[in-house]
């Protein structure tokens, strides 16, 4: 049998293991007990800003709590990762990041205030972000091989524009124009806006962008796509030129947005996250809304997502060694 004293110590032990269990329960229940903050680096109006305010205006109605969209534009990223790394680690903080602040930053800002990798964890990739080369409409060239020609013959002669500097455009422009030994001039700007407005007025030649941050230009036929940057075509626009991967003439930008938050986060917390975000993205207006950027939703799981933007990291660190962004 089994003494009284000995009863007691086993009986303090369980009721404690029961009470911690409880008190775990509780707490990830209450998640979340007030307003979320989700950061997007990014200015307001843009196609990555829509796809916050959507997934916000989403996650308020699953979650019951406000969804407060905070615009952080500039310096690369940085300064919105670092708001969000000034926070606690509770999941009530979130940050809509993009290849520059996930995969790219790394590589190419020296002294860099945080590590992706260790300093983030993923809750999910969002969706894709295509690109494509526009020109302006009375250009006569009608597709990226036809540009192509162009530059081979006026050497020196060319600019084209990207929307951010050291990003996903500038690495993948900057790289296809050193395989194919081009001459031409890339113009990094803040933004698409006054790309699109220099493009317009005949400043510079043609211009990579994000599909849904320019889509409304050629849609008013301001601007005509030259060609997706892409293997795989793009539903609104079926005619388009694509892209052969393995092609060194292929000028191939692949992007994704991710949604993370700070490392430390409980993982039930980042499960009940990933769980409402899936849903909220698979809801037919919000898969609607995707369509009109050209955005396709990915909503991989928190260790797959983990494990493709450790590869995506690889992937741009190894182009930008081979390229010089600064003489680009």
């Amino acid at each position: 049998m089994i003494r009284t004293s000995r009863l007691s110590a086993i009986l303090r032990v369980a009721f404690a293991g029961a009470a911690v269990i409880a008190t775990t329960c509780a707490t990830a229940a209450a998640w979340p007990d007030r307003p979320l903050r989700l950061v997007v680096p990014f200015p307001a109006g843009g196609s990555y800003d829509i796809v916050g305010r959507t997934l916000a205006r989403k996650l308020e109605q699953r979650l019951g709590q406000p969804v407060v969209v905070e615009n952080i534009a500039g310096g690369a990223t940085v300064p919105g990762a670092m708001s969000v790394l000034k926070e606690k680690a509770d999941g009530n903080t979130l940050l809509l990041a993009s290849d520059g602040t996930l995969n790219i930053n790394p590589h190419t800002i020296k002294g860099l205030r945080y590590r992706p990798d260790t300093d983030f964890t993923p809750v999910t990739i969002v969706s894709t972000v295509p690109h494509w080369i526009i020109a302006r409409a009375d250009r006569k060239e009608m597709n990226l091989s036809e540009l192509t020609a162009y530059i081979r013959k006026h050497p020196g002669k060319v600019s084209i524009s990207i929307n951010t500097v050291a990003g996903a455009a500038h690495l993948g422009l900057a790289d296809w124009k050193r395989r194919n030994g081009l001459d031409f001039t890339i113009v990094p700007y803040r933004g698409s806006p006054p790309a699109m407005s220099d493009l317009i007025g005949g400043q510079t030649y043609a211009h990579v962008d994000v599909i849904g941050s320019s889509i409304s230009y050629v849609t008013e036929g301001k601007a005509k796509p030259l060609a997706a940057l892409q293997g795989k075509p793009v539903a609104q626009f079926p005619n388009l030129e694509l892209q052969k991967p393995d092609d060194k003439d292929a000028l191939q930008i692949r992007a994704n947005l991710a949604l993370v938050v700070k490392a430390g986060t409980p993982a039930d917390t980042i499960d009940r996250l990933y769980k409402e975000v899936k849903a909220s993205v698979q809801e037919p207006d919000f898969q609607a809304r995707l369509q009109t950027l050209a955005y396709e939703s990915v909503l991989t799981p928190p260790a797959e997502s983990k494990r493709f933007l450790h590869g995506e990291t690889l992937r741009y660190g190894a182009i930008a060694r081979t390229v010089d962004l600064e003489s680009n």
